[in-house]
This record gives C-alpha cells, structure tokens and sequence, in this order.
C-alpha cells in the first residue's frame, strides 16, 4: 500500500501536478494543524481532515457533493459554447478532481444544481428507472387555463419525441405563476410542455430534486455541500 505523503495528498486534492505541488510546500505555503510543511515527501499516518494552502483552510475530503442556486446565463458544461461556465464559479481545483454537473439546467434557468464526482450519485439522480421528480416554478406569460391544466396532466406530444410528457404534479400559485413536476429531463421540456399548450414560459427556477429542495439560503451562484443526510437521500 502506497504511503500518503503530502505531495501526494495535495494532488488528489487538485492542487495540479506533483512537481506543482512540491512547489506548493517548498514555498512554505501548506500547513498542518498550525504546521507549516517543508518536506513534500513527509509521510502522513492518517489523513487530517483540514490542512491549509497559502492562508486558506482546505478540507482534505475526496468525494464532492455540492448543491448551487445557479444563476441564469451559466452553462452546465466544462465547455461553453455560449455563456459562461458553472464551473467558473467554483475552485478550480475541485474540476481536477472530476467534479460533474448531475443532470443539467438550461442556461436561460435558474434554481437547484447538484454537482458531484462520485459516478454512482450521478447514476442514481440522472437514472430514468428511478424516476426522480425534478419541481420547477414557472412564470408564465399569459393566465394558466384550466383546459392547459388538464392537457399537461394527461400528457402532450413534444416535436421530435416519441411519447407524451406528463406534468406529474401541477399546483397553480397564481394566474400566472405554477409549479409543476416531471420526471425525464429532456432539452427544454418544461418549456416546450407550455408552448405546447399555446403558453410560454418567462422565467424558469428549479426548486428541488426528489426530496431535496434548494437551500433558500442560497445566494444565486452561491454553493454548499451537501450533508451526510441530503447525499442518503439518493443512495
């Protein structure tokens, strides 16, 4: 079994390379429990829960589980083609340590994202045969009718797909304000569920996942982890 050196420590982290982070300690810029580390070779008996680079403390965890009130105008992408990037809004390192969207929210939407690097949290979220309700609030342009209420709970027929999309909760707030649940997440599909029935959507926010509501909180583009008992809710 390998020894856990602080080198090695540092680069699971994310802090870059090892020659970088040689660099880092050699600088005199980590420390442990107060200790500033000159040797970046120094072997740790066990892995301390905070450590500190250049002033910052830093939690030695591997596993990420994040949620963030994304703002609009953000992409879930490590490559944005048009807008920027969520991941611009969070440490760089944490990007190499595999950090991923779970799922995706349109850059013109705003509301809960769950990001993680943990492939079997992402599964369990993003799985169709789970059937995980995604709830979103819908402002609406023109006054919900009951006739549009009925049509989107029974199902309606998207361009391009081959089933119907069934609102599977729908709860009129005002005349022009829902909030309605679903179960895929295809491109656009609240969207195009309420065009679908001749009414259009101003403004989009995704208020929860399954269980999980997003923490009200929350700046918009502010983040947090995830607690223990949040991350049980879907393993």
């Amino acid at each position: 079994m390998q020894k856990l050196t602080v080198e090695r420590l540092l680069s699971r982290l994310g802090f870059g390379t090892r020659k970088n982070c040689r660099a880092l300690v050699r600088s005199g810029l980590v420390a442990i429990a107060g200790r500033t580390i000159e040797d970046p070779f120094e072997e740790l008996e066990k892995k301390p829960e905070i450590l500190e680079v250049n002033g910052e403390e830093v939690s030695t965890a591997e596993e990420l589980y994040l949620m963030m009130n994304k703002p609009c105008g953000y992409e879930c992408s490590h490559q944005p083609r048009d807008y920027e990037s969520v991941f611009d809004l969070l440490p760089p390192r944490w990007i190499e340590m595999g950090l991923n969207c779970v799922g995706r929210l349109d850059a013109d939407t705003h509301g809960l994202l769950l990001l993680s690097n943990q492939g079997q949290f992402i599964h369990r979220v993003e799985s169709p045969k789970k059937g995980m309700l995604k709830t979103y609030e819908a402002r609406l342009a023109r006054p919900i009718t009951e006739a549009q209420v009925r049509i989107l709970k029974e199902g309606v027929l998207l361009k391009g797909e081959k089933k119907p999309f069934i609102a599977r909760k729908l709860e009129k707030i005002s005349d022009t304000l829902v909030r309605i649940s679903i179960a895929e997440g295809v491109y656009h599909e609240v969207r195009r569920m309420f065009a679908a029935v001749s009414n259009h959507v101003e403004e989009l926010q995704r208020i929860s996942i399954g269980d999980l509501l997003l923490d009200s909180s929350l700046e918009k583009g502010a983040w947090r982890n995830l607690t223990p008992e949040e991350v049980a809710l879907f393993i």
